[in-house]
């Protein structure tokens, strides 16, 4: 590969895996309550669902290649998912009956505050299914096939999955800084690394990444139904 397309990438590649980082401490930290908040929280989502295509048509000037995979084959890729997602989403409810759970339940007025903050309180259901359904399915978009495709272009297979793993941990960092003391801030954001990497496994091996988006919204729905029962008790 020639050393300006590698240079391309990673001028793609790094305002990709550090900017919603960087802009979850302007929503999640810095503007508060401010409406600002909500601004930029919608404008970071904006992001993600069109950087990609700018990058690869006008910076990479690369056609965007489909793998040619029948309806059949991407629904296959769907047991694979929920064999991964449910056992996760399980182990969060056994989590909760235990002395994390407490942990995680002292959080309840910050959750509770912060829902109040972007103005999802009273529509947390109906932003809890969109978060699970559509959310997860953009995050694998720009995290497993943008992010991760990207990035086992210019190092290695594994490198990708740990690079792509950590950049899609980063702002969940910063969230989970807000709720819990860091110790436990970095315990739950390591779980949220290792589900990515295991979700960036599942898309190099499946080619698809319906198996992965499955996965990943059973594993939402798990955690916002988390968030439901922290801001209701």
């Amino acid at each position: 590969m020639e050393s300006s397309h590698v240079k391309k990438l990673w001028a793609v590649l790094i305002p990709a895996m550090l900017l919603p980082g960087l802009a979850s401490l302007w929503y999640f930290v810095w503007l508060g309550d401010s409406p600002l908040a909500q601004v930029t929280y919608g404008s970071v989502k904006v992001f993600t669902l069109v950087w990609p295509i700018i990058a690869i048509y006008l910076i990479l000037k690369e056609k965007i290649h489909f793998q040619e995979l029948s309806i059949r084959e991407h629904l296959q890729s769907i047991p694979m998912g929920i064999m991964i997602g449910l056992p996760i989403a399980v182990v969060i409810g056994l989590l909760m009956l235990s002395p994390i759970g407490s942990v995680v339940k002292e959080a309840s007025p910050l959750v509770k505050q912060k829902c109040i903050d972007l103005g999802i309180i009273n529509h947390f259901i109906l932003f809890g299914l969109v978060i699970s359904i559509f959310h997860s399915l953009l995050e694998e978009y720009y995290w497993r096939w943008f992010v991760y495709g990207k990035l086992r272009e210019v190092v290695t297979i594994r490198t990708a999955h740990f690079l792509g793993a950590l950049a899609f941990t980063l702002h969940h960092i910063v969230v989970m800084m807000q709720f819990f003391e860091l110790p436990w801030a970095l315990f739950f954001s390591t779980c949220v690394g290792i589900g990515g990497c295991f979700w960036s496994v599942l898309f190099q091996k499946q080619r698809t990444l319906v198996g992965a988006w499955v996965s990943h919204a059973i594993v939402d729905i798990a955690l916002m139904s988390v968030g439901y029962y922290l801001i209701v008790s």
